[in-house]
């Protein structure tokens, strides 16, 4: 490539670009990462942005980029069916013949891909994408790079991943939407459900939870013999009393209070 910038020339852009928010950089080194692998491919870097992003901190090549690639290089495309139930690609190329590529909705779902929200509400641009990755893979890989869709990449780690916070819940979703060319704006952000004390609290709290509430009833109906009864037994609250003891002492207390004696029991 003509007039190639140095690495000290580029990490300027990308501190630029980064600061800029125009082009969904989210800091400076996946710009600059980007704009290295634009400059490796003959590409000037300012255009990496249109070709390339990141996807769980690995380089991706965006589905629009990857068959305008496949283009230059000599291969043909024509849509036969793009529906938001199928899409059939039918792909050309000099050195790889000629293919016809096939993704159904179900076909997806079969490949647990619909769960996120862009693939309800964009199927098409979702379908075509997809359509397009494993085309172009199977007929030119060449002009690839090794590259792989955002989507592709989304979908390798298969190991489990921690709890989402809400700010990567919202990246997953514009990172989703971006590889099918779906505005950002129009994306429908997932919102991570809300933790409540209750869902959280564990058996043993329930079980303090419960002794206690258990005890102020008891209280309640004479609280003077609920505190000698307490202290006859060494506690000067409920609160004091072990997990293990609870039972033994709320039998205790409600007898006293009650005034049930040993032969009544």
């Amino acid at each position: 490539m003509a007039n190639e910038l140095t690495l000290t020339d580029m990490g300027n852009m990308a501190k630029a670009f980064a600061q800029s928010g125009f082009f969904g950089y989210k800091n400076s080194s996946e710009a600059f990462t980007l704009m290295c692998l634009a400059q490796a491919n003959g590409l000037h870097p300012a255009k990496a942005a249109e070709r390339y992003h990141i996807i769980q901190g690995r380089p991706a090549m965006k589905a629009d980029a990857m068959l305008a690639a496949f283009q230059e290089s000599g291969g043909k495309v024509k849509w036969i069916k793009r529906t938001e139930k199928e899409c059939t690609l039918h792909l050309e190329h000099p050195q790889g013949g000629e293919l016809d590529v096939t993704w159904s909705f179900d076909r997806a779902s079969k490949a647990g891909l619909t769960g996120k929200s862009t693939w309800k509400q964009y199927p098409t641009q979702m379908l075509s994408a997809r359509c397009v990755s494993e085309g172009v893979r199977a007929l030119y890989p060449a002009c690839l790079c090794g590259m792989y869709t955002p989507e592709e990449v989304s979908d390798f780690d298969t190991k489990p991943r921690p709890q989402a916070t809400p700010c990567e819940v919202v990246e997953e979703a514009m990172e989703t939407a971006l590889q099918g060319g779906i505005p950002a704006e129009a994306v429908e952000v997932p919102v991570e459900p809300e933790t409540t004390a209750e869902a959280t609290e564990t058996a043993e709290d329930k079980d303090e939870k419960d002794f206690l509430a258990s005890m102020k009833k008891i209280a309640a109906k004479n609280r003077k013999v609920y505190v000698e009864a307490l202290g006859h037994l060494g506690y000067e609250s409920a609160k004091d009393v072990p997990a293990e003891r609870r039972q033994d002492t709320w039998q205790a207390v409600y007898d006293a209070v009650n005034g049930v004696t040993k032969e009544d029991a």
